[in-house]
Parts: structure tokens; C-alpha cells; sequence
């Protein structure tokens, strides 16, 4: 049975930073039952998008509240932090980790 939190790899496609929202374009999930898409997410707590760009590369990790949406908890940018995004070995072997 598919739990409530999930991470996936995917491609930035537009960020809105005044409403703390970010469009991705990615792969299926591990952890929800969720496959490949560009969807729209809002951000939970303190999620900073500053060091994110359109077109980044990134790893995340999503939570589904109690309104059913999925929210991003976690959020890393795979050019900028290569290796240091969380279990981006484990990940998602297709996208190759940044410089």
C-alpha cells in the first residue's frame, strides 16, 4: 500500500517564488503511488527555493496532507550539490549527479 511521503526525480519548469510554488516535470515516484508528470507543487515549512533555477535538475521528497495534495518537504538541485542530495545513489541511476 502506498505510504504518504515519496521522492522523485524530475526537471524544474517554472518557479513562482512569491506563492512558494514550483512546476516539475518528473519520473514516478518511490514511496506513493504516483507516476511521471509535470504537476505543481506547493512548499511545506521553511522549503527555500533560492539556490533553484528553471531548468535545474533536481531531487525531492513530497508529503500528502490532509487535503490530499502533495507538498514538497525537501528539495535539492543535482548540478549544484551532485552526491549531496539526499540518496541521490539510490535514486533514479538515470540523471548522472552534477560537477
Amino acid at each position: 500500500m502506498p505510504g504518504d511521503t515519496g521522492r522523485a526525480t524530475g526537471r524544474i519548469s517554472s518557479l513562482d517564488r512569491d506563492d512558494g510554488r514550483v512546476t516539475i516535470d518528473h519520473g514516478p515516484f518511490e514511496g506513493i503511488a504516483m507516476g511521471a508528470m509535470t504537476m505543481s507543487f506547493a512548499l511545506m515549512g521553511d522549503v527555500e527555493l533560492t539556490d533553484l533555477s528553471e531548468g535545474d535538475d533536481v531531487i525531492f521528497q513530497v508529503k500528502r496532507g490532509r487535503d490530499g495534495s502533495h507538498r514538497i518537504m525537501e528539495i535539492c538541485s543535482i548540478p549544484a550539490n551532485g552526491p549531496g542530495c539526499p540518496d541521490l545513489e539510490t535514486l533514479h541511476r538515470d540523471i548522472p549527479p552534477g560537477p
